[in-house]
């Protein structure tokens, strides 16, 4: 028998998760102006670059830099891949938990909502490898777990996240 939160122990456990959101919230905001800075000195350099060497590949002039801090591991893949990853531990999501722990590890994106777009990709793009649970959270379908253990396979996977073997 499951035993319920006592309305003094919730509304302390609430007062938590106030915090813990708002810090949140602050550490993304000192977060999201460092990324916009970095995106436009990595264009700055592209561009100088490809101007001093117009008929060498970028690749070639310049290094491939790749993350090495773990909340960046999926600044270079997909949103579909990177939710088929996240996914993979079993543990269910909702698609406000999946988009914040996205964006917490790398993935960049301008949309006003985040949310919003990680629900369109999850019941549309990925309506066979997700279910969703009667709590609202999501879960991989055999489905998806077996594409996420292929993709896992694949170069571009592995190249993507820098401490994979």
């Amino acid at each position: 028998m499951r035993m319920s939160l006592s309305d003094e122990l919730k509304r302390h456990y609430e007062a938590v998760l106030r915090d813990l959101q708002s810090e949140s919230a602050q550490v993304q905001s000192q977060i999201a102006p460092l990324q916009a800075r970095l995106k436009e000195l990595h264009y700055s350099v592209r561009t100088l670059a490809k101007k001093l060497n117009p008929d060498v590949p970028i690749r070639t002039i310049l290094p491939v830099i790749r993350p090495t801090a773990t909340n960046q591991k999926y600044v270079r893949l997909s949103v579909r891949w990177a939710i088929l990853d996240l996914l993979s531990d079993t543990r269910g999501r909702s698609s406000s938990e999946i988009a914040e722990e996205l964006k917490a590890a790398g993935i960049q994106t301008k949309a006003a909502n985040f949310v919003n777009n990680v629900s369109a990709v999850l019941t549309t793009t990925m309506k066979e490898e997700v279910q969703q649970l009667p709590d609202n959270k999501w879960e991989l379908t055999e489905t998806g777990r077996d594409a996420i253990d292929h993709i896992r396979t694949t170069p571009k996977f592995r190249n993507s996240i820098p401490w994979s073997a």
